[in-house]
């Protein structure tokens, strides 16, 4: 009884962890090309930190295997794909192969993209109508917030109801009120401030954003960021602004920040954590001896002979 009791308390007392070397971890940080802020930024994704570890090996195996150039030609052999090839494929999602520093990671993109290639193009297609480039798409991508997929579903589901509508159609009053309304919400979820212009031969006249649905000529709307910074400009023609260009517009935003938010869940899914300390094991077994010992002793006591 008191061996089991012995080995409890060298379990509870024993370190269930080693910290890593200091010196290593920032050599080993340097061989990959990151910086301390890169790890630390990368490990939160799974609420983890470089405590979470119990050895460097350990870490290692959590982040996974560098990109080395032999690593490289053998995936893109895998996937019966050109350097040039993959590069274009993640350009169209804003993308480079620079920013990948490990093979898994590089491996889910890929395959995550070339399946939704096709969509993405049409969803880039249809946005160009309403004078959105590629680059200010990419740049409304890296702004979607973490937590935004359920309001994104809504608002999808919402615009569904004005996509099934006639669209030879002028929209009504109450559907223009709808689609003003969805647009203030993404606008409020990407925190973005609009500026909405008419367009005439004097110039640009400032409109608010209520009134852009029943302007009489070409108007410009304009996105800021909290600091006044310019992330995206639209032009749409007026025989524009009364279709269902704005509909088709709201719905594919709400698409491609789905898409978004899916590659970076569905990397977070492909790599969640392999191991990091047996913290969590230690306990348990300390549980489960401390059980044991306490029906030990109460099998004891009901052994004890009469005196």
């Amino acid at each position: 009884m008191r061996v089991l009791w012995l080995l409890i308390c060298l379990l509870c007392a024993t370190p269930v962890q080693a910290a890593i070397s200091e010196e290593a971890l920032r050599q080993y940080v340097q061989d990959i090309g990151w910086t301390m802020d890169d790890l630390t930024r990368y490990l939160a994704k799974w609420n983890m930190t470089i405590n979470d570890f119990s050895s460097l090996e350990a870490l290692k195996k959590q982040l996974g295997t560098p990109i080395t150039p032999e690593r490289l030609d053998e995936l893109l052999l895998r996937y019966e794909m050109t350097q040039e090839e993959a590069e274009a494929l993640l350009g169209q999602f804003g993308e480079q192969l620079q920013q990948y520093t490990f093979i898994e990671d590089l491996a889910y993109a890929l395959s995550f993209y070339r399946d939704r290639y096709d969509a993405m193009q049409a969803m880039t297609d249809i946005l160009a109508t309403i004078g959105l480039t590629e680059d200010e798409i990419h740049r409304l991508v890296e702004r979607t917030p973490p937590s935004a997929k359920q309001t994104l579903a809504r608002l999808d589901e919402q615009i569904q109801t004005l996509v099934l509508r006639d669209s030879s159609a002028p929209l009504t009053k109450t559907e223009q009120e709808t689609v003003r309304h969805l647009w203030n919400e993404w606008l409020s979820l990407y925190r973005l401030q609009a500026k909405v212009y008419e367009v005439n031969e004097q110039g640009r006249k400032p409109i608010s954003f209520e009134r852009f649905q029943t302007a009489t000529v070409p108007v410009v709307m304009e996105w800021y960021d909290d600091d006044g910074t310019l992330v995206a400009d639209l032009y749409i023609p007026y025989e524009r602004i009364g279709s269902s260009a704005l509909i088709d517009a709201s719905e594919q935003l709400a698409h491609i920040g789905m898409m978004a938010l899916d590659l970076e869940s569905g990397l977070l899914v492909a790599r969640m954590p392999k191991t990091a300390s047996s913290y969590g094991t230690n306990i348990l077994i300390g549980i489960a001896l401390l059980f044991a010992s306490f029906v030990l002793w109460k099998k004891g006591k009901r052994c004890e002979p009469l005196r």
